[in-house]
């Protein structure tokens, strides 16, 4: 009986091999904003203020966040968990709040976020510090995270927002191209 469940055991495991390579494969880098609307939205002056007022409307204590937005059906926000929940402690042990957006359903805040998984950094007087992705590259892993810095006490003497619009990864975009 062992002889014979061995050889099905190994082709079902090889078949399965083969679907996650393809996958992927087929899974290619995307831009975090492909149709540069959020690239274009950014360098107006007045940003930073439309994009926490907007936040706001959706009734989110913003002082001292760092918000999370996700999508339910996002093979991405999967590949990234670990290193959002890297992101996650680290706001926690900086003393923001977390929270999470998620964006499977009609929102203003689409006009904003072109893809996910994305995160914004709001500090405690309630400006935006960081909106963009968490990393760039393929699997969007710990090691290249662009908010990190964004996080921490000593990088809130910016004068400024930082928005990062122009990487590519694996990220789900809210928007046709």
């Amino acid at each position: 009986m062992k002889s014979k469940l061995l050889p099905i055991l190994l082709i079902i495991w090889a078949a399965g091999l083969l679907f996650a390579v393809l996958y992927a494969a087929s899974n290619k880098p995307k831009y975090f904003d492909p149709q540069n609307v959020l690239h274009q939205s950014a360098m107006s002056l007045s940003f930073d203020t439309e994009f926490v007022e907007a936040l706001s409307k959706e009734k989110l204590g913003l002082a001292g966040s760092v918000i999370h937005f996700q999508g339910r059906d996002c093979f991405c926000q999967t590949v990234a968990q670990s290193h959002i929940s890297s992101v996650e402690k680290l706001a926690e042990k900086q003393q923001f709040n977390n929270i999470n957006v998620t964006l499977d359903e009609p929102s203003s805040l689409k006009t904003y976020v072109p893809s996910v998984p994305a995160v914004a950094v709001i500090d405690m007087e309630g400006k935006l510090h960081y909106f963009g992705p968490y990393s760039s590259g393929m699997f969007c892993t710990e090691g290249d995270g662009l908010v990190e810095p964004f996080i921490k006490k000593d990088q809130f003497a910016r004068a400024g927002a930082t928005v990062i619009s122009q990487s590519q990864g694996c990220y789900c975009n809210l928007t046709s191209v």
